[in-house]
């Protein structure tokens, strides 16, 4: 019904009727229905669905984006975690084969038979000319298909439009991979990058606009702090964290420390509170008492509020909380 008649009805007060409308469902429906757990490729760190993962160059997310795929395919922990073996198919399209052998020896260490589950591509077109559907024939030629990963999102996104806004084209760039994620249940790990300008919030230093994270049902990133290597994690189905990272340049295997207020800032907080236990309130008082540098000890301040581990007063000052030791 176009929009003229539409309104000539609404006036002759006629009820319009379209066979055109989108499938709904009342709340009584998913009120009754049964919908299995989300599933997890890595438990607490990467659940079924598309997973934008960011970072800044040469900061190692192509060596973490191959330990998940190493020890997916191989049925092995992954960050500590136990994970359930499955088919990997890894697009490194930034890469070459002679480069991905020398990785994997560093990174498979004594294992003598590399795992078969564990597929690559160097070359591969872009989501629309082509490679979204190849994505799918993979996908349902490989019966236990668990995860696939696109370094970097650069290569397979497809060309803009002139006419298309950033938004647009960000949110047109992640949708088709959403809806491949949702249609086959595994999960798609797309490798992206940050900008050169940092933000308070490390979601918003992701390259591009808001329509990549938004279309995205995880987003991760890695970031080097002043107190070290952090791996943010937020999405749908996510339980937002912080892990202190370590990058072994040895084995180039990242471990996951913990939190890092636990890994980074045990001593810089012990030297906070006994400031404050002292009297100190100002940033600089405390970071003078404490001999820490200013900057670390205003950081850690902001944190420490943040997470409730003291209180923040009027004129930047701050203070312990009542029942503080």
């Amino acid at each position: 019904m176009t929009w003229d008649r539409m309104f000539n009805a609404a006036e002759a007060g006629v009820q319009p009727v379209s066979n055109t409308l989108p499938p709904m469902m009342s709340a009584r429906d998913l009120q009754i229905a049964d919908f299995p757990p989300v599933s997890w490729i890595v438990p607490d760190l990467l659940p079924e669905g598309v997973t934008l993962f960011a970072g800044k160059p040469k900061l190692g997310k192509s060596w973490l984006a191959l330990q998940l795929g190493y020890g997916i395919s191989a049925g092995n922990e992954v960050l500590g975690r136990p994970v359930g073996q499955g088919s990997v198919l890894y697009a490194a399209l930034e890469d070459n084969a002679r480069r991905l052998k020398k990785r994997l020896q560093r990174i498979a260490r004594a294992d003598t038979d590399w795992p078969e589950r564990l597929q690559f591509s160097t070359d591969w077109p872009r989501l629309d000319a082509g490679g979204l559907a190849r994505f799918y024939e993979w996908i349902s030629q490989t019966p236990d298909a668990r995860l696939l990963i696109i370094d970097t999102l650069a290569t397979v996104r497809p060309a803009t439009g002139g006419k298309d806004s950033q938004y647009q084209s960000d949110y047109a760039a992640i949708r088709g991979l959403h809806g491949l994620a949702n249609e086959t249940g595994i999960g798609i790990l797309v490798v992206h990058h940050v900008r050169k300008m940092d933000a308070d919030d490390p979601f918003d230093t992701v390259s591009g606009s808001t329509g990549l994270t938004g279309a995205a049902d995880t987003t991760l990133v890695l970031s080097t702090t002043s107190e070290g290597k952090v791996l943010y994690g937020r999405g749908r189905d996510l339980a937002e964290f912080e892990c202190a990272m370590d990058f072994d340049a040895e084995t180039c295997r990242w471990s996951d420390l913990g939190r890092p207020c636990d890994v980074f800032g045990s001593e810089t907080r012990k030297a906070i509170r006994e400031a404050l236990k002292a009297g100190h309130q100002t940033p600089k008082d405390i970071a003078e008492h404490g001999g820490l540098e200013y900057d670390l000890c205003a950081k850690t301040l902001q944190r420490m509020a943040e997470s409730g581990e003291v209180e923040k007063g009027g004129r930047g000052r701050y203070r312990r909380k009542p029942d503080t030791p």
